[in-house]
């Protein structure tokens, strides 16, 4: 094989495919991961991009492709999905391996017109996608309700979100998750089971309410569907839903908390007032936050796997994109995915107690 050309002299695509003995056209396949090359064609063409020490011109790619390779993503830093954290590494991971960078915008304000000047920059930029997450939040969402998203000259996947005709969505079946939270707490033979609730009009908040109150019923303990409070998912209001729900409920005996910040309040307000975790009351929240094994006790919690959920909408929206522009899938997207994922059951000190083992 030929020596890598002499310093200044850049090697080409057509290069590679003369050394390779394949037609352009494959060469831009295997570099652009194509599962339409076989692995015997594509080792050949990746020795020679090796031995040439091709780069390819991400300039020369947006040109001769009309696009930009750069994807959108719409979410708010302080409350929302994906701005930060190892679900927005684990994107920009997965974005990177498959050729693109991510254009991350935060959304600060909710209204119509705010929306639209988010859709304009990123129409202007020529995106070839949008991820939209963050909270639903006055239209942040809404707007999609009476957008006629196949005008976007640009496909577009929604965040953990409720679901819309139309409008591709990866997320958690958050009713299933409170469903199986309150089970957790009826297999300890709890009876008198409160929820703490987040911001009621999330629709995140609804679907676990519901999935509390469906345990219930499920267990003939409709009766109990009263022993309930709505917080705000920070830390700040889980001591005071805690007085409340008992205000509600005294004879309380356990509570799933709709997000571990709060629960970590209802930890704290417990221990205040006297009450023994899990002897008196048996607490569990959701999320799965990082420091919910090192609360006392151990939180008991639902676990969402935030990175998980990022990477499918990633992936999701990169076949989205082949789909418009009639090309094959890249081969990390070649398999369609479930876009409405699990949560899991970490069992811990708050409702377990401690070992005996």
């Amino acid at each position: 094989m030929d020596r890598k050309k002499t310093q200044g002299q850049r090697v080409t695509l057509a290069d590679v495919a003369k050394m390779a003995g394949v037609s352009k056209q494959t060469a831009s396949r295997v570099v652009n991961d194509s599962a339409q090359v076989t692995e015997e064609t594509r080792a050949r063409v990746l020795k020679c991009i090796e031995v040439l020490g091709f780069r390819p011109s991400a300039l020369a790619r947006q040109l001769n492709s009309g696009r930009s390779y750069t994807l959108g993503v719409v979410a708010n830093a302080e409350i929302g999905y994906l701005t930060n954290g190892a679900a927005y590494v684990g994107m920009v991971r997965q974005a990177d391996q498959l050729g693109y960078a991510l254009l991350s915008k935060e959304m600060r304000e909710f209204s119509r017109s705010s929306v639209d000047i988010m859709l304009n920059h990123l129409i202007e930029r020529h995106v070839d996608g949008i991820i939209w997450a963050g909270p639903e939040i006055g239209d942040s969402h809404a707007w999609m309700n009476d957008y006629p998203i196949d005008d976007l000259p640009m496909p577009i996947v929604v965040i953990n979100a409720h679901p819309r005709a139309g409008v591709d969505t990866v997320g958690f079946d958050n009713f299933l998750a409170g469903k199986n939270a309150t089970r957790h707490l009826l297999s300890l033979q709890r009876r008198h089971i409160g929820h703490i609730s987040g911001p009621m009009q999330r629709w995140v908040s609804q679907q676990r309410w519901a999935g509390w109150r469906a345990a219930l019923e499920e267990a003939g303990l409709a009766e109990e569907q009263s022993c309930y409070v709505e917080g705000d998912w920070e830390v700040t209001s889980g001591g005071p839903s805690l007085r409340r729900l008992l205000d509600v409920c005294p004879q309380l005996d356990a509570v799933f908390v709709g997000s571990d910040r709060m629960a970590l309040g209802v930890l704290h307000e417990a221990h205040r007032m006297g009450l023994r975790v899990p002897e008196d009351i048996a607490v569990m929240g959701i999320d799965n936050d990082p420091q919910s094994a090192y609360f006392m006790p151990p939180l008991t919690t639902m676990h969402q796997n935030t990175v998980l959920m990022a990477e499918v909408a990633l992936r999701l929206l990169v076949r989205r994109i082949s789909e418009r522009r009639d090309e094959p899938y890249p081969a990390a997207c070649a398999e369609a995915e479930a876009t409405v994922l699990t949560h899991e059951l970490i069992a811990r000190e708050s409702t377990l107690g401690k070992s005996t083992a």
